[in-house]
């Protein structure tokens, strides 16, 4: 059962009053602990790049945060359904939707076929599990990707050929991209693709307007826009991108924000102006790329596609 960290009331008014000072890394974290998802998962959404399990050690010595009580966890931390109470009898009415949860292929591996065949699973939440499906494909699998292109509509309908296709191979295609990582000891690992994007758009946005799934989309569409101004992704292939993140029923516009605003949830390798972004870019469908990116080249990015505001 994974543990889960909540914030405490003080570690809520730190973030008002950056009092104590914390490295961004650890900071960022403390932004994403919300007494709903474990400590593996918030790591993963950072790509583990200057946090671990210490972090989550010093965060609870200075009064931050601290661990859940298993009673107060998700209900799909203890097995139950999405959006059922655990121990309702079976056919009992679902309970309120909770303000965010998790994404059907969050987890996936995890009981992905139970959660995509879930009755309750909303046409929005279908749509926020292909963004985690299209990343694989868009990582480590040119055919897989090109298969999306052909069956996304069917799988917003859940059409058991195409769920049971996607079953079998996204958990294979995502465990082979973390052994890679793991065999070719990757600084910046590949499943970091639109999560790191995707975390400072959920910063930027307040949690529970975007889904996860909808927040990983749109960062997959900035880090395409980033490819793209690089010189590294080639137009057709960024646009091959994004039309299949639109087809799947998910955002690929962002928010707009002030540039102040965006300078402060990006999660830079070290504070001032040398400060970098360690992402990964594509170079085409499962061409992926290490980059260093700078902060400017971000805000040029986002100026270009309309997401800065006065």
């Amino acid at each position: 059962m994974p543990r889960i960290h909540r914030k405490t009331e003080l570690g809520r008014q730190a973030l008002s009053t950056r009092q104590p000072p914390l490295p961004r890394a650890v900071r960022n974290l403390l932004v994403l602990i919300d007494g709903r998802r474990g400590d593996a998962e918030l790591l993963e959404m950072l790509g583990h790049v200057d946090v671990d399990d210490a972090s989550f050690a010093q965060l609870r010595e200075l009064g931050l945060v601290e661990i859940a009580q298993q009673d107060e966890a998700p209900p799909d931390a203890r097995d139950a359904m999405p959006g059922e109470p655990p121990g309702a009898p079976p056919g009992a009415p679902a309970a309120a939707p909770q303000e965010r949860r998790a994404g059907m292929f969050e987890r996936l591996g995890q009981g992905v076929r139970r959660a995509l065949q879930a009755p309750q699973e909303s046409p929005r939440e279908v749509s926020a599990g292909l963004a985690e499906i299209i990343r694989c494909a868009a990582l480590a699998d040119a055919e897989l990707f090109v298969w999306l292109e052909t069956r996304v509509e069917a799988l917003r309908e859940r059409d058991p050929e195409s769920v049971a296709h996607v079953v079998r191979r996204v958990p294979e295609l995502r465990a082979g991209i973390e052994a890679d990582d793991r065999r070719l000891r990757r600084a910046v690992p590949l499943l970091s693709y639109g999560t790191r994007l995707g975390g400072v758009v959920e910063s930027l946005a307040g949690y529970g307007e975007y889904l996860h799934g909808e927040a990983l989309a749109l960062g997959m569409c900035l880090a395409s826009t980033l490819g793209e101004d690089a010189g590294l992704q080639s137009r057709s292939s960024a646009v091959r991108l994004r039309d299949l993140l639109m087809r799947a029923g998910l955002p690929t516009r962002l928010p707009r924000a002030p540039s102040a605003r965006w300078l402060q949830w990006l999660p830079v390798d070290r504070p001032g102006p040398q400060g970098m972004l360690d992402l990964i870019l594509l170079e085409d469908i499962a061409r992926p790329q290490p980059r260093r990116v700078a902060p400017s080249a971000v805000l040029d990015a986002l100026d270009r596609i309309g997401a800065l505001s006065a």
